[in-house]
């Protein structure tokens, strides 16, 4: 009997990326409560930093032994303080993490073959972390600078400055990303523009609503 050799196709992979503040989120929520899968970077690369020793050694070693024991890493608010505060170490410790989320993504990628619906990776550096290239289109919440600020500042109760420094060390991914402009979709994110609706739509265009 024929059939054994037969490929399986991977499920289109869709890259749900924004700023900090931009609600990447949200639209992630959307998809989950319509059925779909979403792999959210930000929970698997704490999830990985937990569980690699590796991980939290270099962090230690490298960035600060103040926030971690080499066991666990129990001051997180302090290891976003530090990086935001010094691009070199947000740079660091994004080296550090990326390669393990890239590698957990492919094999949670290929868990997925055979599946006919598309699957999403919300990420807030897609580009500079190199999940970009593994995308098929890419879907960039873009919000307006002024509610980014206000929803950080509600969130994490930061002051507006720490806010303003957080969305400013992403400039470096928004230059990045114009490298993929032409497999990027726009999802407006505002008082202006419905975001059900744009969501709808762009799952619309991948022909699988």
């Amino acid at each position: 009997m024929e059939g054994a050799g037969i490929v399986m196709e991977r499920p289109v992979l869709i890259g749900i990326c924004g700023g900090i503040g931009s609600g990447k989120s949200v639209v992630s929520r959307m998809l989950r409560e319509m059925g779909y899968e979403v792999y959210d970077c930000d929970s698997e690369a704490r999830r990985l930093m937990e569980s690699s020793g590796e991980i939290k050694h270099r962090i230690c070693t490298e960035i600060s032994a103040e926030v971690t024991d080499g066991h666990s890493i129990p001051d997180r608010k302090l290891l976003g303080e530090i990086v935001f505060a010094d691009e070199a170490k947000r740079q660091l410790l994004n080296s550090i993490v990326h390669g393990a989320v890239r590698a957990d993504l492919q094999l949670w990628t290929a868990s997925r073959t055979g599946n006919h619906a598309p699957i999403f990776v919300e990420a807030a550096v897609l580009a500079e972390s190199g999940l970009a290239e593994l995308c098929d289109a890419i879907w960039q919440v873009v919000t307006p600078t002024a509610e980014r600020v206000a929803r950080v500042i509600e969130r994490d109760g930061c002051t507006a400055a720490d806010a303003q420094r957080r969305i400013a060390s992403q400039v470096r991914e928004a230059e990045l990303l114009k490298a993929h402009r032409s497999s990027i979709v726009e999802i407006l994110n505002d008082a202006d523009h419905s975001l059900l609706r744009q969501v709808t739509e762009g799952l619309d265009k991948l022909s699988i609503v």
